[in-house]
């Protein structure tokens, strides 16, 4: 189900009320970015080298999954309170509030993450980074990078919320990176 390079090896355990869920996770390392500095790094994040192309973890998930042959965005939530999040194809070197918007266009995705948004207290706070969709598949990716990131109560509740709205814990995966 998952891309070869995102093969799960181990889980990730979260208690969501009174029953354990065991999420998929899988840990994989990426270049670190060598090239020109960007200006603009969202607060610091760190860049990976993708093809010779400076990256940020996200980005770099969401472009595993579109070789892989699924449509895929990062979901940013960050300053848009409950308001729809960003959906982020790429990153252009200047501040996040002037990046592009390229909004998901198959309106059965729309359906699904506004409901779980709408079952997570009418917000898409949480909303894990990267969604990816292919036929009847449908994954959300968290990218934390290892011994750096942890999982935040939002993001609990999201999973709580996709779970409650039908989706199995085979539609989420943490993707736990580091450089090489």
């Amino acid at each position: 189900m998952y891309p070869k390079f995102f093969q799960p090896s181990e889980f990730e355990i979260f208690t969501l009320e009174d029953k354990i869920v065991e999420v998929p996770k899988c840990n994989v390392l990426f270049e670190k970015w060598e090239g020109i500095p960007l200006k603009e790094t969202f607060g610091g994040k760190p860049v990976l080298a993708v093809r010779d192309n400076p990256k940020f973890a996200e980005l770099a998930i969401m472009e595993v999954f579109i070789e892989d042959g699924w449509e895929a965005r990062w979901i940013e939530t960050y300053g848009r309170n409950k308001k729809s999040p960003i959906h982020l194809s790429n990153w252009a070197d200047k501040k996040y509030k002037y990046q592009s918007h390229n909004p998901i266009q198959n309106e059965n995705v729309i359906k699904i993450i506004d409901r779980i948004a709408l079952l997570n207290n009418d917000s898409f706070s949480g909303c894990w980074d990267v969604l990816a969709w292919k036929n009847d598949k449908f994954i959300f990716a968290e990218s934390k990078r290892t011994k750096r990131d942890r999982i935040r109560s939002t993001q609990i509740n999201w999973l709580k919320a996709g779970l409650d709205f039908g989706l199995n814990k085979e539609n989420f995966l943490v993707v736990q990176w580091d450089f090489k």
